[in-house]
């Protein structure tokens, strides 16, 4: 039995008519032999996106090793600035997490480059840049929140919880960006279209990357809007959806060909499709019945405002910034 899973999965390889690997950001060979488990998705989880500072969520590797933007801009600063930090209390052994990262530069600074952050990373990416002295339109917006959240008292716990979801979210819109950036099929459409992609489709993708990776987005509402949230992760929860799953959920949700103004609407349908058939195929071999209920738990998110999405959880720390117009700003720069 176990010798006939593995011809499947090998087939599924070898016939998949989308890219598997080009929409599961990041990948891993063990994607491919999956297991309806909490174990399979948190695994993953914990292997990908934790700081190795600090343990908050990262979006990636930054100068060496898995890190957060917030000890990775911390990390840069120091190095470009050349800063000298001295431990507050004398003994350079601080605990340093989510916390208490702020607390303790020099201990902070002493781990960075003890969990193996390359100075040499930060001086060659600035020679890279020919000395400009700017910084990008999303690296102000994530120091802004991490700023916004750290300044906040953290021994009071309501503050603490709220602190915690706007952080996580402003990490979620950096996911988003650097999923779709290594989407080959996505970079292939002009920039209209790209546009209006990115414009209708980021709050669907906010909800499912937050259902993803477990991450509360409980702000304690009693709205409409909070109670579909609230019952789209529990459905979610049932489902236990494999990372290849949740991949072609993002890819339908991004390539929707129903707008009436985009250019290419044969192409984006095509994309769509496709994602669709891999998703067909990759069930179909566990369980026939599941393609069917994946899908109906699409119109779920539309049932939530954008709108709602960016008040919530965006306007305390950006306030009415656009953030369809801040997701375009990163996709460009």
């Amino acid at each position: 039995m176990e010798n006939k899973k593995s011809s499947i999965d090998t087939d599924l390889q070898m016939t998949k008519p989308f890219d598997i690997v080009s929409i599961c950001l990041p990948v891993s060979k063990k994607l491919l032999h999956h297991s309806y488990t909490e174990t399979t998705t948190t695994e993953i989880n914990n292997n990908n996106i934790f700081c190795a500072v600090c343990g908050d969520f990262s979006n990636g590797k930054h100068y060496g090793i898995l890190s957060c933007n917030g000890c990775s801009g911390f990390f840069k600063r120091s190095i470009r600035r050349k800063l000298v930090y001295q431990c507050q209390t004398k003994r350079g052994n601080c605990t340093i997490d989510k916390v208490h990262r702020n607390q303790c530069q020099a201990c902070r600074f002493k781990k960075c480059l003890q969990m193996g952050m390359l100075k040499e990373a930060v001086q060659s990416e600035r020679q890279r840049r020919n000395n400009v002295h700017s910084i990008d339109y999303h690296d102000k917006y994530i120091e802004r929140t991490m700023d916004h959240c750290s300044s906040r008292q953290t021994n009071d716990s309501v503050n603490h919880i709220d602190d915690i979801v706007y952080a996580s979210s402003s990490q979620i819109l950096l996911m988003i960006i650097k999923w779709i950036r290594n989407l080959p099929t996505f970079s292939n459409l002009s920039i209209h279209d790209q546009s209006i992609l990115i414009e209708e489709s980021w709050s669907e993708l906010f909800l499912l990357w937050a259902i993803q990776c477990s991450i509360s987005l409980d702000n304690r509402g009693h709205s409409e809007n909070d109670k579909l949230i609230n019952n789209i992760f529990q459905i979610f929860k049932q489902l236990k959806l494999d990372p290849i799953e949740y991949a072609c959920l993002k890819a339908i949700i991004l390539f929707r060909f129903d707008i009436r103004t985009l250019n290419d609407v044969k192409q984006i349908e095509y994309l769509q499709d496709q994602a669709q058939i891999t998703l067909a195929q990759f069930t179909q071999i566990y369980n026939p019945t599941r393609f069917g209920r994946l899908l109906l738990t699409l119109p779920l998110f539309r049932n939530i405002s954008s709108k709602f999405i960016e008040k919530t959880y965006f306007s305390h720390t950006i306030g009415y910034t656009s953030i369809s117009k801040l997701l375009l700003h990163m996709f460009k720069n």
